[in-house]
């Protein structure tokens, strides 16, 4: 009995699988491990999702834990490399190239296009997205939560009581599976029973005993269409020691095969394919979010190379002041030797030396607290060799000369076109008219269409009856799966159903809310996206200004060093005939000390005015040559070559 069991649950199960596997060749939505429209090498870079959704040839690899690139935290060569007897030369486009490689602020912002590209994978499952930074979630898309998506049904074959048939007057429908997936459901059991009976004539015995093995097997999905298709193949086989049933053992068999349609509520791409077409739009806004956030940490960058450059300069400016102040104490102690010049003004320029040397000790200790915040930028982790290295920056600040300035318009139109919140405004809009139109379905009522093929079969062991008399077998005529197939495939006892489901919520407050709030969503969104083109213009405005200002400021300070210069000048000159005092000439020399610092400052304050108005124009990455890819990716393809600076003009 078991053994004709085994073989009627095996063959079932082959002939389920062999259509599961004929229908996986229908076209399914994100069955691959990558996200459509790969035309940019940074759409490439984030189509790896690390999921295991194929089934060729590897049948268990979906139910296996993705491949995840293991976790590093060890620092890039080319940062050991630059490091030559405990001293980093260190030009700008090496200082990006680093931080590209290993800032933890560039690695963290590298999570988020990865996250948009699973949530593809998801939401092509019919499921929610989990949403991104910098993507606008709208409430009114969800009934419950992010990630909701749609509800997931499975129906199974089920067979009816003992001694009949699958089939019985009544309408069937497949439903709604609400999985753009592919489901495959096997289930199978056995049982085995005693039951006392108070009446044996009715079953010839009093003792009733029964073996029962069950088994089906499902496969359907829905489409983005609305549409759902389900097969489910199954049957039993029972056996019992009663003898009035005309099959002992007893084996029903069943095929159904259904198809339902949504024709309102739920009809249609617009409907059902909101979250694919969301997670397309939330990977552009992650590559525009990756590129603002990308932006901002390069910009850091620069600010804090710059900013060690003007440290580097001022500890020059105090080193010579302090060389300044040792040639005149030489000077004045000689004279001082032959009876020129009286001891107490050797007191005063010693004094002033002992100024200028606190100063050098002040600029020195900046300068070595700006190599610590470098460090930080261009290091996963500070440790040796670079933890002792010093940091020597190569490229001078740059000059107004080398750096022209567009128009206000020029910037504006510059902004407009490279901003990358105006790139993730457009998109967030673009998602909220999705949400608009699968509102303005999830408006009308519920339609649904239905049609059902069920063909049943009943077979077994004939039992053989004396004439006259039912309760007494005489024999039996052997039959069994074979022949309950042949009545399912030749459609010896069909079961056809079709109709209509009509479903109207009265009132139908919850959409009509919805549907409002969405509306109301859309206005938002266009008032934050005018509000951000306000703040960028007035940022570009700002940046424009502070640039123009920053070129007069260097202008100023180099005709303020070349007139303190010439004072110094002349002042030594009257000195030594006699003509001036000391002080005079300690005066003149602070005067230059200070002119020389100021023009330091002036410099440094253009170079952060510079970097600040590429940023607020949005080409602060295209003027530095950085790739997106390279940001993501974290391998720098070749140094980036940074205009303005002696590597690029110089040689």
């Amino acid at each position: 009995m078991m053994i004709t069991g085994t073989k009627s649950l095996v063959t079932a199960i082959c002939i389920a699988l062999a259509a599961a596997l004929s229908l996986l060749g229908m076209p399914v939505y994100a069955q691959n491990n990558s996200t459509p429209g790969k035309g940019s090498s940074f759409e490439q870079a984030v189509g790896s999702t690390y999921t295991r959704t194929g089934w060729f040839p590897n049948i268990a690899a979906p139910y296996m834990n993705p491949r995840i690139p293991p976790f590093h935290l060890s620092n890039s060569a080319l940062l050991n490399e630059l490091i030559q007897n405990g001293v980093m030369n260190l030009s700008l486009q090496d200082a990006i190239a680093l931080a590209i490689q290993n800032n933890l602020n560039i690695a963290v912002d590298r999570y988020n296009p990865e996250y948009a590209a699973i949530d593809r994978v998801r939401a092509a499952s019919g499921q929610a997205t989990r949403g991104i930074q910098g993507a606008f979630s709208s409430n009114a898309l969800f009934s419950s939560s992010l990630g909701g998506g749609l509800s997931t049904g499975v129906s199974s074959f089920s067979a009816g009581s003992s001694g009949t048939a699958t089939g019985g007057l009544g309408l069937r429908s497949a439903g709604e599976l609400g999985s753009f997936d592919p489901v495959l459901e096997i289930s199978t059991g056995w049982g085995y029973s005693v039951s006392p009976l108070e009446n044996a004539v009715l079953n010839g015995t009093n003792i009733f005993t029964g073996n029962l093995g069950e088994y089906s097997v499902f496969f359907g999905q829905e489409f983005p269409t609305g549409t759902s298709y389900s097969i489910s193949v199954g049957g039993e086989r029972e056996s019992f020691n009663a003898t009035d049933y005309i099959f002992n053992p007893e084996i029903v068999t069943g095929l159904t095969i259904g198809v339902s349609q949504n024709l309102l509520n739920g009809f249609g791409y617009r409907a059902n394919a909101k979250f694919i077409r969301i997670a397309d739009n939330d990977i552009g806004i992650s590559k525009d979010y990756f590129r603002e956030q990308i932006s901002t940490v390069i910009q850091q960058v620069i600010n804090d190379y710059w900013t060690l450059a003007k440290d580097k300069e001022s500890v020059d400016v105090a080193q010579e002041a302090v060389d300044y102040n040792q040639e005149l104490l030489k000077q004045n102690q000689e004279q001082v030797r032959i009876g020129t010049l009286a001891p107490s003004d050797v007191i005063q320029t010693e004094s002033n030396l002992a100024t200028a040397q606190q100063n050098l000790i002040t600029a020195q200790t900046t300068y070595l607290q700006q190599m610590e915040v470098i460090k930080t930028d261009i290091a996963k982790k500070v440790i040796p060799p670079l933890l002792t290295a010093q940091i020597h920056p190569t490229d001078i600040l740059p000059k107004p000369e080398n750096n022209p300035v567009p128009t206000v318009e020029e910037a504006i139109d510059q902004a407009h076109a490279n901003r990358p919140e105006v790139d993730i405004d457009a998109l967030n809009l673009k998602n909220e008219a999705v949400v608009l139109k699968a509102n303005r379905n999830s408006l009308l009522p519920s339609l649904n269409a239905f049609a059902t093929y069920g063909p049943s079969g009943l077979y077994g062991n004939r039992v053989l009856f004396a004439p006259g008399n039912e309760f007494a077998p005489i024999g039996s005529v052997p039959g069994g799966l074979g022949t309950a197939l042949t009545q399912l495939l030749q459609n010896r006892y069909p079961s056809y159903s079709a109709g209509f489901t009509l479903e109207m919520p009265i009132r139908n407050r919850q959409a009509q809310a919805d549907a409002a709030r969405a509306l109301l969503e859309q206005h938002y969104l266009r008032t934050v996206d005018q509000q951000d083109l306000n703040a960028i213009d007035q940022a570009v405005r700002e940046a424009e200004i502070g640039l123009t200002q920053g070129q007069a400021q260097i202008a100023a300070a180099q005709n303020a060093v070349a007139y303190a210069r010439e004072e110094y000048g002349n002042e030594q000159k009257k000195f030594k005939v006699g003509e001036s005092t000391v002080a005079l000439v300690i005066q003149m020399q602070n005067s230059l000390t200070q002119a020389e610092g100021n023009l330091v400052t002036a410099q440094a304050s253009y170079a952060q005015a510079l970097v600040q108005f590429e940023e607020s124009t949005g080409t602060l990455l295209q003027k530095n040559n950085i790739e997106l890819t390279d940001a993501l990716t974290g391998h720098a393809s070749r140094p980036p070559s940074i205009p303005g600076t002696p590597l690029t003009e110089n040689k």
